[in-house]
Order: structure tokens, then sequence, then C-alpha cells
């Protein structure tokens, strides 16, 4: 066990670097001045409605097929839609104002007779469940 004193001299040398930052430094983030592709901007959206949908099941034992139940806003020039809803699955799509005739896919469980959703684009069919398939986006 390492000496009290020792200790506190350790705590003061990793705590004085950001102590001697000034204010603004210390605020400024990558996330405040990262700005994100569109396809990255549709992954977040779509992982968004999974959050959602879990939620909402958990109160339903349905998913929703409404996104305005799921109370999900998308950012600026991005577009969300379900495709298909059930009490078993629930597939859904994103489009990026920006990347016409492109768009971002996802899929949980399955909904009685329909397939794997597709991509707009490439017309990639996705096939791993709660992970966002997107066109290759510019």
């Amino acid at each position: 066990m390492c000496p009290r004193r020792i200790l506190s001299r350790c705590a003061l040398a990793l705590l004085l670097p950001c102590a001697a930052l000034p204010p603004a430094a210390a605020q400024t983030s990558a996330a405040a001045t990262w700005q994100g592709t569109p396809a990255s901007v549709l992954k977040t959206a779509l992982r968004a409605v999974t959050a959602a949908q879990v939620r909402y099941y958990q109160a339903q034992k349905t998913y929703s097929a409404s996104m305005e139940a799921l109370g999900v806003t998308p950012e600026r020039d991005v577009q969300l839609q379900i495709l298909a809803a059930g009490p078993s699955g629930w597939q859904a799509r994103a489009v990026h104002g920006q990347q016409p005739g492109l768009s971002c896919v996802i899929f949980v469980g399955s909904v009685d007779g329909v397939e794997a959703p597709t991509t707009d684009g490439d017309r990639e069919m996705a096939g791993e469940e709660g992970v966002p398939l997107c066109d290759r986006m510019r």
C-alpha cells in the first residue's frame, strides 16, 4: 500500500495538467467541432430508433409502426421511416437530403411475410440484426 503522502502527490500530478488548461480550451471537444458524414448521421439516427423501439416494446409488448409514437426527432435533412413492425420485430429506413437515391436500413427480429430491408441505391439486403447497413455514400 502506498503512503498517503505519495498518493496525494500522484493525484495532484494527474489533476494539474487539466487544471492548467484555460477555460475555453477545457470546454472545446472534438465532438463539438466534428461534423458527421451523411452515412454516420443516418446510422446514429437508426440507433436512436432502435433504442426507442426497445423502450416502446417494454411498455407495449409490440414494436411501433409509427415514428411519432417513438418520439425520435431526426436531424435536419434526415428522414426516418418504419417499414414494418409487429410483435416479433421491426424494420426502418433512413435517408439524407444530401444523398438522393441512397439510404441506410436496419431490422430487429422478424415481421411475418416481410424480407429483410434493402438499401435504395446498392439494393443490399440488411443481414445482421440491429446493425445499420448503408449504401456507399460520398
